[in-house]
């Protein structure tokens, strides 16, 4: 699944850059509720639509001793459409928008020695408010969003008996986890690249 993801990812950027315009500016970008354990690209295609791609690792906070860890990996695609009169080459990636997501992962929870591992995928839609802000003289963006949809996951669950023990999985016991509601926050820090 992750192989098939990150093929759907290159190609998506492939056509998005060969689609845009000479005056894009293609901008990066770190969600600040994670700090450093992310990042992001978003290109501009024409004045109305962006397309992006997010990699998402909080792949830490695993003890020496096994007892407790939490680790995943994800990778995140999404389309955009931006709102607004004036969309021009100064304000891509500017204002308001509403956005298509999708995104697929792996995790590793595990509290007392017990815990799961399984993959995930989720979907939906998100609305983002992007405004101009001035960091150390660079014009950098702050994006603010929100976003529902669903999320379906499936795990095993497994137990490490001693510290620094072999993991031992439950073969009988898979758990599969579906929600729908509110799926993403965001207080993105974004560097248009000129």
């Amino acid at each position: 699944m992750m192989r098939i993801l990150t093929l759907v990812l290159c190609l998506t950027l492939a056509v998005a850059h060969g689609r845009a315009q000479s005056v894009s500016l293609p901008a990066l970008r770190t969600n600040l509720l994670l700090p450093l354990l992310n990042v992001g690209a978003e290109e501009p295609i024409g004045n109305r639509w962006s397309v992006g791609a997010d990699v998402y690792w909080p792949w830490i906070f695993r003890s020496s001793n096994h007892k407790n860890c939490f680790q995943a990996f994800g990778i995140a695609l999404e389309g955009r459409y931006w709102l607004g009169a004036n969309r021009s080459s100064e304000k891509r990636l500017l204002g308001h928008s509403i956005g298509a997501f999708a995104m697929s992962g792996y995790y590793d929870w595990e509290r007392n020695y017990s815990g799961y591992q399984g993959d995930f995928v989720m979907g939906g839609i998100d609305y983002l408010y992007a405004l101009p802000v001035v960091i150390f003289k660079q014009r950098m963006h702050l994006e603010l969003s929100v976003g529902v949809g669903y999320f379906y996951s499936k795990s095993t669950h497994y137990q490490v008996f001693e510290d620094g023990g072999k993991g031992y999985r439950d073969k009988d016991f898979r758990k599969i986890f579906q929600y729908f509601g509110p799926l993403k926050a965001g207080v993105a820090l974004v560097y248009p690249l000129k």
